[in-house]
């Protein structure tokens, strides 16, 4: 039994994917049925009980003080692994629970005594720099090389990223591994349209925009193919959930809520805000179909959602969202409201049935895929690294 430690991914940023996306691991490893790895993930003391519940079934839990963000522990290991690359904190946890990896925690160093595996999800910061302060840039950059020289292998979700890995850590390269990860959108409650209606305060048919409310999500393009729409569909319908903030942006929020108000669109762009995951399924299965109009994605969370749950998808027309949804998707240019606005316009005026938006998906087989590419890799990594120590 290999023993692998994971940590949360960006438990208290707003940053709900790297939660769902631990968890779509975890899981995909449970469904490998050959239980060769015993995960365990470490947290701190203080963490929300209702995260650890999420966690449920699929790994050990430690708690550690050093994993509470911010604590006195926390800021020594900070400073000890950004400057010095070295781990005496972490070393002592990996002694006390003989851990052969640590696996996506952002831990590396040329001290650390036992392997690291760590994911890169996209190199955004280079693409959208002007979306990120200098010092971010600096912090970002320098992190990351780290991460490239000290990991012993480095897990990339795209082959759009990987030609960015290559470019940025070309000493690096050979570290580098594509596993596309898989959502789950299995087992939640599934409730009549009445119940999201009730809730949040709307009528009818409507399409979903799932994403965070951050710049480079691009909601403001959506906005404006449904402003246009609007002109002949006086009822048509966008639903927008996400955290309604974005650091990097102040005015964004704000910007685009002027913009609704200013058109007069407040019965037909609603922001519903952080829902629960559970509430997010139940719009992306009553939806006619999602759109994600972003500049920049690294594997999208909600096209995969989508994938997983067999609907049919709006993307704007990157790369990466070909590579992930080719035959499964309409694409559009991701400036181009009119061109958006006539793909809307096309699906709404589809007759909706429900039991029709939805088509076969094969989300079991992609989930052992998934488990077994991790698996695998961590095995061949054990197995290389014994065969070179030697």
């Amino acid at each position: 039994m290999i023993k692998v430690g994971f940590t949360i991914i960006g438990g208290k940023t707003g940053w709900m994917g790297g939660i769902n996306y631990l968890k779509n691991l975890l899981f995909a490893i449970s469904q490998t049925g050959d239980n060769n790895i015993q995960p365990i993930l470490f947290v701190g003391k203080n963490v929300d009980q209702k995260l650890l519940d999420e966690f449920k079934g699929l790994a050990i839990i430690k708690k550690e003080s050093v994993f509470d963000r911010y604590s006195f522990q926390w800021f020594i290991d900070f400073i000890l692994r950004d400057v010095f690359a070295i781990n005496p904190i972490i070393n002592h946890i990996i002694k006390k629970n003989d851990i052969d990896v640590f696996s996506h925690s952002f831990i590396y160093g040329n001290d650390l005594k036992c392997l690291s595996v760590n994911w890169i999800p996209d190199f955004q910061h280079i693409h959208l720099s002007y979306m990120f302060s200098r010092l971010n840039l600096i912090v970002r950059n320098y992190r990351l090389r780290c991460m490239s020289k000290y990991s012993d292998a480095i897990i990339l979700s795209s082959y759009d990223a990987y030609k960015d890995y290559v470019k940025f850590a070309p000493k690096h390269i050979e570290k580098a591994s594509v596993i596309h990860f898989v959502s789950q959108t299995t087992g939640f409650e599934i409730k009549p349209i009445s119940y999201l209606e009730s809730k949040y305060n709307f009528k009818g048919k409507f399409f979903f925009l799932p994403n965070q409310f951050w710049a480079h999500k691009n909601h403001k393009v959506a906005f404006e193919a449904i402003n246009l729409l609007k002109k002949e569909y006086p009822d048509v319908l966008l639903l927008c959930s996400g955290l309604l903030t974005d650091n990097r942006k102040n005015k964004h929020i704000s910007s685009l809520k002027n913009f609704v108000k200013n058109n007069g669109l407040e019965n037909n762009i609603l922001f519903l805000g952080l829902i629960s995951y559970n509430d997010v399924k139940l719009l992306l299965y009553h939806c006619i179909t999602i759109i994600n109009p972003s500049y920049f994605e690294g594997w999208s969370s909600s096209v995969e959602e989508a994938k997983s749950m067999g609907k049919s998808m709006i993307l704007s027309n990157l790369p990466v969202h070909h590579e992930q949804a080719e035959d499964v998707a309409d694409f559009f240019d991701f400036n181009d409201a009119p061109s958006l606005s006539k793909i809307l316009l096309r699906y709404w005026n589809i007759e909706y049935n429900l039991e029709d938006s939805f088509t076969e998906n094969d989300l079991e087989k992609r989930t052992k895929v998934f488990g077994l590419e991790y698996q695998n890799l961590i095995s061949n990594m054990i197995k290389r690294i014994s065969s070179c120590n030697k």
